[in-house]
């Protein structure tokens, strides 16, 4: 059994604490999180607010996960085909090495709790985490799935694998619904097939409307705000879905107030929003392309 550690400050707090940013630096990052999804760590970065090699080192102290330098390891081709490489890719992580039933994984960001779930079902072992820097696991992913990569447009999941990820609701900072959101994108009034995987079941539905930030759609079922899901969108007949998550941000009873999201069912139906929180390239330009044909 891997011990279990416990996760009790945010990515956020624990760089202001050593001194890393500032609180205003992690404010603009967050709004830039808010804005375009993905994991605070990486704007922090991409920002010039704090280097990789300094949140790697931060989070190893903190949590005491061991450090890998991932250019002078050789991972075994059997070991990479653990986890589909969609979501290796969207998550930034890489499978190392797998002793029984114990899974080791390099990950930059390793309290995405939800995401280590997920692998565990998805992978149906117990995950034991390394820290690498976001470089180093995209000169990996490179390295060992460059020809995979070019095809991956073509490589999506398939029904089955839906039905094993856990819902992913407890990453670093999840966003909080604000009115003036709704309103950043044009969005497109048309129903699409959507299916997402919630408590053990899959279920089915169809968007209210669409947007190049996120979607809104009909469910019987209640779902808290600050949920990760990842969802199938079935965007056109006879393609391939795009797969992304999506972090709920709007919860109302159909015809009815908005709800605050975490007190629980009212009634049998409920219009729900969400942004999309990751989503590939590949699926982004399809979306995109998808946007276009339909925008009036």
């Amino acid at each position: 059994m891997i011990p279990q550690r416990t996760v009790s400050k945010k990515l956020g707090d624990l760089l202001i604490e050593r001194r890393l940013v500032t609180l205003e630096q992690l404010k603009l990052a967050l709004g830039e999180q808010r804005k375009k999804g993905g994991y605070l760590s990486q704007h922090l970065i991409a920002m010039g607010f704090t280097a990789e090699k300094d949140i790697a080192v931060c989070l190893s102290n903190q949590y005491n996960f061991a450090y890998i330098p991932l250019r002078n390891y050789s991972i075994a081709p059997e070991v990479l085909d653990n986890i589909p490489l969609k979501w290796i890719k969207i998550y930034t992580l890489i499978p190392l090495d797998k002793v029984r039933n114990v899974l080791s994984v390099a990950m930059a960001d390793p309290l995405n709790e939800g995401v280590i779930q997920m692998l565990e079902q998805i992978t149906n072992c117990e995950i034991q985490i390394f820290i690498s820097t976001y470089s180093e696991l995209n000169e990996a992913i490179i390295r060992y799935f460059g020809e995979k990569l070019q095809d991956l447009k073509e490589a999506y999941l398939d029904a089955k694998d839906l039905g094993k990820i856990l819902t992913a609701n407890q990453f670093i900072h999840t966003k909080k619904y604000e009115g003036q959101e709704r309103r950043i994108y044009v969005r497109v009034n048309k129903e699409v097939e959507i299916s997402y995987y919630y408590h053990g079941k899959t279920f089915q539905a169809k968007t209210k409307d669409i947007s190049y930030g996120g979607i809104a759609f009909f469910s019987d079922i209640f779902i808290p705000i600050d949920t990760e899901l990842a969802f199938k969108i079935y965007l056109k007949e006879k393609q391939p879905p795009i797969d992304v998550v999506i972090n709920i941000l709007r919860v109302q009873e159909k015809g009815g107030p908005e709800t605050s999201g975490t007190e629980g069912p009212k009634s049998g139906g409920y219009e729900i929003a969400g942004i999309f929180e990751f989503i590939t390239y590949e699926d982004r330009d399809s979306l995109v392309s998808f946007l276009k044909e339909n925008i009036k």
